[in-house]
């Protein structure tokens, strides 16, 4: 299963991002073989509409599952469209954090 997870720099120190269009880097973390890796979000400084375009390079990635504070409508659509499921953190954790409550 690949999981997406919204970083604010590229690093699993780093804590998750608020803004999931906007944010600087996703971590795709495989749990089936326990790997992360960084991407740039080349999207973040686009105008108007990322959600969506964001949620689209996310289904390009092959992502099942997105772990992340909020997704606005349109994008929320577009990734239940390409079937990656939503789950919500509530929390200011950092993404290893996540990682380990994902196992």
């Amino acid at each position: 299963m690949k999981i997406a997870i919204p970083s604010s720099d590229k690093s699993i120190e780093a804590e998750l991002d608020d803004r999931f269009g906007r944010c600087p880097y996703f971590c795709f973390y495989d749990q089936k073989k326990g790997t992360t890796e960084f991407k740039e979000n080349k999207l973040k400084d686009g105008s108007g509409g990322i959600g969506p375009q964001v949620a689209e390079f996310l289904g390009e990635h092959k992502i099942d599952i997105l772990y992340t504070r909020e997704v606005g409508p349109k994008a929320a659509d577009v990734l239940n469209k390409l079937g990656i499921k939503i789950s919500s953190v509530n929390t200011n954790s950092t993404i290893k954090e996540i990682i380990e409550t994902i196992h």
